[in-house]
């Protein structure tokens, strides 16, 4: 008897030798699919998704109409006074990142258009100064909470805003396609009737001499597309870049500075507005950054009459007048929310809730609203041109 038991005991051995094998030579596969997809998924995200349409760099009589698409392809956009369009532009070479300009408009009008046989959207031309009667919105930090995000994108696309304001911060990381994948994903219903004015926060991390930054080959902005100016109806805007990485110096020397310091001089504008990443006055502790920028930036602000300037970075909302300026903290777009500290004298309203700010200009009164995600008015202010 002893010998079969030694020959059972074998068998046995064997069998687990085998369910071992077994065992393991699965796993293995399990991790080599396990890997290969989530390359395969990771490698995808990374990839430029279809983006757009969405309109950039409005003016009375032309605007720029911007999407992508994964395969080169020629593109096309037809246009006209209805929705019957009857006016095509159309590229010349097939391309991945389109831009298409369309020109000899007229002044303040609704034109109807759309991209490569998609659906017809809606856009309005800007107003030339003439036109005192207009409507913007302006909103920050849409970096995280993409459920947020999403909720603020649909209370201001319902409001059908002439043109959109962004403080910065616009994705979590900058240099990843799968963020601006995602941005323009919950962007998209807004940014298809209303041109779109964005500038640079810490977050895009645009570094000087990187030619390939997303931030840049995406947008389509006036000037140098860092810092640039455009006008309004009877307003002149002027976008600074001041996102802190790296540190914008604003020395007497400085080619920004310089450049500012002439958009204010020949400014004739009854309205003037500035916009920019890092809050230069908030109910937060201070840094040396926001210390240096306001002590540059003021000075001018304050000698040419600037009358209201939207900056974004600490998130919140807070409304300060200081010496006949208005200064807003509008960065609640899905950022977690910045608990406020020190309170800064001068601020007339400091709400933690995420919001924008929507702004109608009547000749020269202006009317504002704050409203969060869910569409409640937070704070209503007036401001009169200086």
């Amino acid at each position: 008897m002893k010998p079969e038991k030694s020959k059972n005991k074998g068998k046995t051995k064997s069998r687990i030798g085998r369910i071992i094998i077994y065992v393991v030579g699965t796993l293995g596969i399990l991790i080599v699919l396990i890997f290969f997809l989530l390359n395969f998924y990771i490698t995808q995200q990374q990839r430029p998704q279809p983006r757009g349409p969405y309109l950039q760099s409005v003016t009375p009589h032309s605007i720029w109409v911007v999407w992508e698409t994964t395969e080169p392809t020629i593109g096309r956009v037809e246009y006209g006074l209805t929705p019957d369009l009857g006016w095509v532009v159309e590229e010349k070479t097939p391309v991945l990142r389109h831009a298409v300009q369309l020109k000899g408009l007229d002044p303040y009008t609704d034109y109807y258009y759309r991209v490569d046989l998609d659906e017809i959207a809606r856009f309005r031309t800007a107003g030339d100064s003439s036109q005192t009667n207009f409507s913007f919105a302006v909103f920050g930090d849409t970096r995280s909470s993409h459920s947020i995000h999403k909720k603020i994108i649909k209370q201001m696309t319902a409001l059908e805003p002439d043109f959109v304001l962004h403080t910065g911060d616009l994705v979590e990381s900058g240099r990843f396609h799968s963020e601006w994948n995602r941005f323009f994903k919950i962007e998209a219903p807004l940014l298809r009737i209303s041109p779109f004015y964005p500038t640079l926060g810490n977050h895009e991390e645009y570094l000087p001499g990187n030619f390939n930054h997303l931030y840049i080959e995406l947008f389509h902005l006036p000037g140098n597309e860092l810092w640039y100016s455009f006008d309004y109806g009877n307003a002149h805007f002027l976008c600074l870049k001041a996102d802190g990485d790296p540190r914008d110096d604003f020395t007497p020397d400085d080619e920004q500075i310089l450049w500012l310091e002439e958009q204010l001089a020949t400014n004739e504008a009854p309205w003037l507005f500035v916009f920019f990443h890092v809050g230069i006055f908030t109910s937060r502790n201070e840094d040396t950054l926001e210390i240096e920028l306001r002590d540059r930036l003021v000075p001018l602000f304050e000698a040419y009459d600037v009358d209201a300037v939207f900056m974004g970075h600490h998130h919140s909302y807070e409304r300060i007048l200081v010496n006949d300026i208005t200064y807003i903290v509008t960065a609640g777009g899905g950022a977690s929310l910045y608990d406020f500290s020190q309170p800064e004298p001068g601020s007339k309203a400091a709400i933690l809730e995420h919001h924008f700010v929507s702004i109608e200009v009547e000749e020269h009164r202006l009317l504002a609203k704050v409203i969060n995600k869910n569409g409640d008015i937070i704070d209503r202010f007036e401001l009169y041109s200086n």
